[in-house]
């Protein structure tokens, strides 16, 4: 004999029906808040956004400037007034099924930080857009106002440090080439190293500041005490 009769049990159909519904809507309203608390993991705010893309042009700065000292050295030994440099540029990335170049655009300078770093040395920057795939673009003009730029506060006979803003990278001529050097040490401990130590690792002659290029003359140099 079972539990229950047909009639107790068809009794009880009302009841299970209603069971199973509340059973569908915890287990629906269960679903929903698994949803909710996935993407809420990836809700981005538009400050967080901002901050982010902060801290990227900020990382990414010192390089991009350096690689603009490089181009800048480059322009000037060839004698050019001015040099453009391109937001982005087009670079292979593989191959189609067609063998044909598979492009992409990738970013080569955050343009508006660079020209503001610039400026700081004494550059004369503008900032236009073609609105093409290459992005904005960025004119930096090679002479004065007054044609060259003079470094008269220089001392042929004495040593300095040329940091480079923004970088713990500092201007080194070797041999009859300026480059970038750095070891991770800031201006400040580079400067106490090259007094306490005639470190002479960092240091630059002032009659090689006189008739280096304009953008060694726009650093702003720190005096060794010797």
């Amino acid at each position: 004999m079972g539990l229950f009769t047909n009639n107790e049990v068809k009794s009880l159909w009302p009841i299970i029906h209603r069971l199973e519904a509340d059973y569908d809507d915890i287990r629906n309203q269960l679903k929903e808040f698994e949803l909710k608390d996935k993407y809420q993991k990836n809700i981005i705010t538009a400050e967080e956004a901002a901050g982010r893309l902060q801290q990227i042009e900020e990382e990414a700065l010192p390089k991009e400037l350096n690689n603009a000292f490089v181009a800048i050295d480059k322009a000037l030994n060839d004698e050019q007034d001015s040099l453009i440099l391109f937001e982005y540029t087009k670079e292979n990335n593989g191959y189609t099924a067609f063998d044909f170049p598979r492009y992409e655009m990738v970013r080569v300078y955050h343009i508006k930080s660079l020209a503001e770093a610039l400026r700081k040395y004494g550059y004369r920057v503008d900032i236009y857009d073609p609105e093409d795939d290459y992005g904005l673009r960025l004119k930096i003009c090679l002479r004065g106002e007054g044609n060259k730029l003079e470094s008269s506060k220089i001392d042929p006979d004495k040593k300095y440090i040329l940091p480079m803003e923004g970088s713990d990278r500092f201007a080194k001529k070797d041999l009859d080439k300026w480059i970038f050097i750095g070891d991770g040490r800031t201006a400040e401990e580079a400067f106490h190293s090259t007094c306490l130590y005639h470190n002479d690792t960092f240091t630059v002659q002032g009659r090689d500041i006189l008739d280096g290029p304009d953008w060694v003359k726009a650093i702003k140099p720190i005096e060794v005490e010797e």
